[in-house]
């Protein structure tokens, strides 16, 4: 797709002209836009191209336009970025700015000032109106986000008895706890359909450390957790076994939890919760010490994650020291069916196993139902982990217990646990041995835990007689959280622990590092808008400084136009992130107490 370039105000105003003639009458009853005020920047050595209309507008919106006109339809509109001088705080500005603009094409519900947009309602004649107007971006569709359901096996792979309360020891996170780290001290955030307060997670100390809705009006007659869903998830990441008496515990039993509930009553969301849960994250992520986001859903992916709302979101998390583990969706065995935000190159995304309930990996088998592969090319999932018929924490009346009786499961002293099934819970593993390894090594970043855990996965399944769709269906295999913690991270300053022949005391480890994760990516483009007043004025470095026949070299941050071809072409990695003006940027400024979700209709 031909991208914008924005930065030639005569350009803007040709484009705006020659596209006005063309209007469909039902413009005409609009109001006219407000003002829009585009200093003119000093001369660009990169010219500007025209681009059609239809470019910012989500081709699934467009279809749903087209479908039914008159329809009000979920939407987020991404601005682009704020010329200097910045005044304030730039991404609150535009995100309030997008808000004005659904007041008078559509029906406002709330800012997104994370990717510097506004999510609402408009029908196809408002659609078209603000993609009319020059400082929108991009209109996504605010598509419903959730657990995806997999189809039915072919062949039932495991007896229906089974249930595996022994993943921890499958994926040897049991050898860590040995070593005393258990998770203590370090907080994931469970952006899910709520989490109640289980024994397993408030005794002896209440671990969830605070509790916020981004999804629907929560009653207080409601439990915090309607769904069940985020639940069993903190349970497989942080469940201590309280009330089972240790029989069913969860990878990091000593870790804190954050319930951001972003799933409503049905166990869906829609993509700006999301978007809004993660800003609240890292708007709170030094108080309560949060270093982990667990996204155990995903919506499909119809969209590059270059232009994708969720991939934007999440790699400004990851830039601010957040691991953000994301499921690759229950959509197999078919390749290129890994969900957003799972299609991200950034974050650590996972699919699921079945380990037949044994603790041998020998039997285990790549689930039917994991997702792999993604249009981009991405190379998805990262790693797998246990995700079949995986006990864990269970909400007594919630929708998942009233909808599969037949799921919830005894413990040997009379307690109840729940089984589910799907990528959902092999994401979960993962986020609590992403907990581990930040309880032993906080000072880690999220691509040297990405590294680490990617890097010393263990091989399963070599009894199984299963053979793979393709060698990439199961990233680079099964989570060997034991073995990351004791790896050397890429980047890695020399250990004083470390003695001569890659001996640490007690345990034995390999001294070469393991291979360096993220590098020579590039961002979406959601992300490059935000993040350029926090980038503004920092050393420009280039991949090619010839690139597209232009002389980078000669460039500055008054000469540049900041669109794809510069963003294809900026050295991310030449970025020091620890130093970069963050300061510049208001998270969570923007209160969220005014949606009115339940007023309309949501697919």
């Amino acid at each position: 797709m031909r991208r914008r370039l924005f930065g030639i105000s005569c350009a803007l105003a040709v484009l705006a002209l020659a596209l006005g003639p063309a209007a469909p009458p039902a413009r005409a009853q609009l109001p006219a836009p407000p003002p829009v005020i585009v200093p003119a920047p000093p001369p660009a050595i990169v010219p500007a191209l025209p681009v059609s209309i239809a470019d910012k507008i989500d081709p699934a919106l467009l279809e749903l336009m087209q479908a039914n006109p008159l329809a009000q339809l979920p939407v987020i509109v991404e601005m682009q970025e704020p010329l200097p001088p910045f005044i304030g705080a730039p991404n609150v500005n535009r995100a309030l700015e997008a808000l004005d603009l659904l007041r008078v094409y559509g029906i406002p519900v709330a800012a997104l000032s994370l990717i510097d947009a506004a999510a609402g309602f408009a029908n196809a004649a408002g659609i078209d109106a603000l993609s009319l107007v020059p400082t929108v971006a991009f209109i996504h569709h605010d598509a419903t986000v959730g657990p995806q359901p997999s189809a039915a096996p072919p062949v039932p792979p495991a007896t229906p008895d089974q249930v595996s309360g022994v993943y921890p020891r499958v994926v040897r996170a049991d050898k860590v706890w040995q070593q005393g780290i258990a998770g203590g001290g370090v907080t994931v955030a469970i952006l899910d359909s709520g989490v109640a307060a289980d024994a397993d997670l408030v005794q002896p100390d209440n671990r969830i450390l605070a509790s916020v809705n981004f999804a629907d009006q929560r009653l207080t007659s409601d439990p915090r957790d309607p769904g069940g869903h985020g639940t069993h998830i903190a349970g497989i990441v942080a469940g201590n076994g309280t009330r089972s008496g240790g029989e069913f515990i969860g990878i990091a039993p000593q870790a804190n939890v954050v319930d951001v509930r972003v799933l409503g009553n049905t166990g869906s969301g829609r993509i700006s919760s999301v978007v809004r849960g993660i800003e609240w994250v890292l708007a709170h992520r030094a108080a309560y010490n949060i270093r982990v986001i667990n996204l155990s859903f995903g919506a499909p992916a119809r969209l590059p994650y270059r232009l994708d709302p969720m991939s934007a979101a999440v790699e400004i998390a990851w830039r601010r020291g957040l691991v953000v583990v994301a499921a690759s969706g229950n959509g197999g065995p078919q390749r290129d069916t890994v969900e957003t935000p799972g299609i991200d190159p950034y974050v650590i995304t996972v699919g699921a196993t079945d380990d037949r309930g044994t603790l041998g990996r020998g039997d285990d088998m790549l689930a039917w139902f994991s997702a792999w592969g993604s249009a981009d090319s991405n190379a998805k999932p990262d790693l797998v982990a246990p995700g079949r018929r995986i006990v864990s924490l269970r909400v007594p009346g919630s929708a998942l217990d009233t909808l599969f009786p037949d799921r919830v499961v005894v413990a040997q002293n009379g307690s109840t646990y729940f089984r589910l099934t799907g990528t959902s819970m092999a994401t979960a593993v993962v986020s609590g041995a992403a907990a581990l390894l930040l309880a032993g090594r906080p000072n880690l970043t999220p691509n040297q835990v990405k590294a680490l855990l990617v890097g010393t996965t263990q091989p399963y399944g070599e009894d199984s007689g299963q053979v793979l769709p393709d060698p990439i269906a199961d990233g680079s295999g099964l989570l060997n959280v034991y073995a990351a913690t004791i790896a050397v991270p890429c980047d890695a300053a020399p250990d004083p622990g470390l003695l001569p022949g890659g001996f640490l005391v007690g345990m034995l480890f390999s001294p070469t590092p393991v291979p360096c994760a993220n590098r020579g990516l590039r961002p979406a483009d959601g992300f490059a808008r935000a993040l350029y007043p926090v980038l503004f004025g920092s050393p420009l470095q280039w991949n090619d400084p010839l690139f597209g026949g232009i002389f980078w070299s000669l460039l500055t941050w008054d000469t540049l136009v900041w669109n794809s071809v510069a963003w294809d072409n900026f050295a991310w990695d030449s970025v020091a992130w620890d130093s970069v003006a963050w300061d510049s940027i208001a998270w969570d400024s923007v209160a969220w107490d005014s949606i009115a979700w339940d007023a309309f209709t949501l697919d």
